[in-house]
C-alpha cells in the first residue's frame, strides 16, 4: 500500500498514513508542569511553593482526515487503549501515551470526514533509538537526556556482586546465571520469577552528564538499556 501524507504519528507501532488517514499537522511541543504546591503563611509577604519533583501528564491532541472511509472501524479499533505514541516532528522521540477521549467515528460520516484524538502522555520522551549496551569490564556512560534515567540492567555472574553506580552500591547475593534490575519498576526478576529479596541497596539511575558503572565479584558481563529520557 502506498503510505500518503507528510505529518503521522505512530501508535501502538502502527503508521496513521498506513490507515489510510492525513494529519494536516503535528501537535506542538509542550513542556510538561511540575508538581508544585503553593500556600501562604500568616505574616509572610507572598505565597512559599513546594515541589516533590515530579511532572503531570499533559495532552496532545491531533486531529486526521479518513482518506478511506471503508477503513473506519479498524481506524476507531486501533485508537484506544495505551502505547508508545511518535509524532514525525520529533521521529527520534517516542512517549508513553493512552488515548484520553472518547471518539465518535458516527460522526465522522456526517460531516467533514475529521476527528481529533486526545492522547494523554506521560511527562518524559524516550530515545526511539536507544539501544541495549554489553560491557565486560567497569566502564563510564554518558547520559545525553535532560533529565535522570532509570535504566534496566542485567548483570551476569554468579555469588555475590556488588555493583556501584556513581559510587552508590547496589548489593546482589547468591546470584545464579544472572539477575535484571528495572529500575523503573523498581523491580529485581530473573525471566519471570521476583528476585527482590537478592538485592539490597537503591536501584540506579544514570545522572545527567558522565556515569560511573563498576563491580565486585564474578560477573562475566553486565547488559544496560540506558533509557535516555527528555523533559
Amino acid at each position: 500500500m502506498e503510505v500518503v501524507g507528510i505529518n503521522y504519528c505512530i501508535f501502538k507501532d502502527i503508521d496513521s498514513r498506513e490507515l489510510g488517514l492525513y494529519m494536516e499537522r503535528c501537535p506542538e511541543k509542550i513542556s510538561p508542569k511540575r508538581r508544585d504546591e503553593t500556600f501562604t503563611v500568616p505574616g509572610r509577604h507572598g505565597n512559599l511553593t513546594t515541589t516533590d519533583g515530579a511532572f503531570e501528564t499533559y495532552i496532545k491532541s491531533a486531529e486526521f482526515i479518513v482518506m478511506d472511509m471503508t477503513r473506519v472501524d479498524e481506524i476507531s479499533a486501533h485508537f484506544k487503549g495505551s502505547g508508545w505514541l511518535t509524532f514525525s516532528n520529533e521521529p527520534d522521540r517516542r512517549h508513553k501515551a493512552r488515548v484520553a477521549n472518547q471518539i465518535e467515528f458516527s460522526h465522522i460520516i456526517k460531516t467533514l470526514k475529521r476527528f481529533a484524538v486526545e492522547f494523554e502522555v506521560q511527562p518524559f520522551s524516550y530515545d526511539i533509538f536507544s539501544q541495549p549496551m554489553i560491557k565486560t569490564e567497569p566502564f563510564k556512560i554518558f547520559n545525553i537526556g535532560t533529565f535522570d534515567s532509570e535504566p534496566i540492567i542485567t548483570i551476569f555472574g554468579s555469588g555475590n556482586i556488588t555493583l556501584k553506580v556513581n559510587g552508590q552500591n547496589v548489593y546482589l547475593t547468591g546470584i545464579t546465571d544472572k539477575i535484571t534490575l528495572n529500575s523503573e519498576m523498581q523491580n529485581a526478576y530473573r525471566g519471570t520469577a521476583s528476585m527482590n529479596n537478592r538485592m539490597s541497596g537503591e536501584f540506579p539511575v544514570l545522572s545527567v552528564g558522565q556515569n560511573d558503572i563498576t563491580w565486585n565479584g564474578n560477573v562475566t558481563k553486565l547488559e544496560i538499556q540506558p533509557n535516555w529520557r527528555w523533559v
